[in-house]
C-alpha cells in the first residue's frame, strides 16, 4: 500500500499568458467521462511561438463526442467534426476517422485563463488555470528567409543602411570630381568660341 503519510496529486493545469498562439497536437485519445456521461476527446497541445510565463502541466483541448455509452459519434454540428472538416478542407467520406488524424498538426488556439470554479465563483489566482476556447488548424505560411543582404551585392560598398535602401555615392567622389571638370572644361572651351 506504500506510505500511509503520501498523498500522490493530480498532474497540475498549467497557466499561460491569455492569446493566441501557435501549437502542435502531441496526442489524440478518447475516453468516457464518467463524470459528465459523454465520450470526450482529449487533444493535447505544445505551444510553438509562446513566450510568456513558465507553465507546468499539459495544455489540452477537450471536444464532446456523445452521450451514447456504447460509442463515440461526432455529430454534424459538433466541435469535433467541424474541426475535422477544417483540417480536411472537406466533408469526411469515411463514417469512422482515427482520432490520431490530429496528432503532429499544428493549430491555432485561443488560450484564456480560467478564474471561476465550476459553480461560478471567483477563485483565488493561485487557483486559475487555463483553458484552450477556440482551436482551429493555422493557416499555411510560407517561410521565407530574412534577407539582410541588399538586393544587388555589387551595390554592397556603396550601401550605408540596410533598412531604408539608401546608397552613399562616397566611393565615387573621383568620378563626380571628374564630370565636374570635364563640365567646367566644356563650359570653358564653348565659352571661348
Amino acid at each position: 500500500m506504500g506510505d500511509k503519510h503520501v498523498v500522490t496529486l493530480s498532474a497540475p493545469y498549467p497557466l499561460l499568458d491569455p492569446g493566441v498562439i501557435l501549437a502542435v497536437c502531441t496526442e489524440a485519445t478518447f475516453a468516457w467521462a464518467r463524470q459528465w456521461k459523454k465520450w470526450m476527446a482529449r487533444l493535447v497541445l505544445d505551444p510553438q511561438n509562446y513566450f510568456g510565463r513558465a507553465y507546468q502541466g499539459k495544455l489540452c483541448k477537450f471536444l464532446s463526442l456523445g452521450r451514447d455509452p456504447q460509442r463515440p459519434f461526432a455529430a454534424p454540428q459538433s466541435h469535433f467534426r467541424r474541426l475535422l472538416v477544417e483540417l480536411n478542407g472537406s466533408q469526411p467520406v469515411n463514417p469512422e476517422v482515427d482520432i490520431q488524424v490530429f496528432e503532429g498538426r499544428i493549430f491555432e488556439i485561443t488560450v484564456e485563463t480560467v478564474k471561476l470554479d465550476r459553480h461560478g465563483t471567483a477563485t483565488k489566482p493561485e487557483h486559475w488555470y487555463s483553458t484552450v476556447r477556440e482551436i482551429h488548424p493555422a493557416p499555411l505560411q510560407t517561410h521565407q528567409p530574412l534577407n539582410t543582404e541588399p538586393i544587388n551585392p555589387s551595390t554592397l560598398r556603396t550601401q550605408t543602411t540596410h533598412l531604408t535602401d539608401q546608397h552613399s555615392n562616397t566611393e565615387n567622389t573621383p568620378l563626380a570630381v571628374a564630370v565636374q571638370k570635364r563640365d567646367s572644361v566644356s563650359l570653358k572651351a564653348s565659352g571661348s568660341k
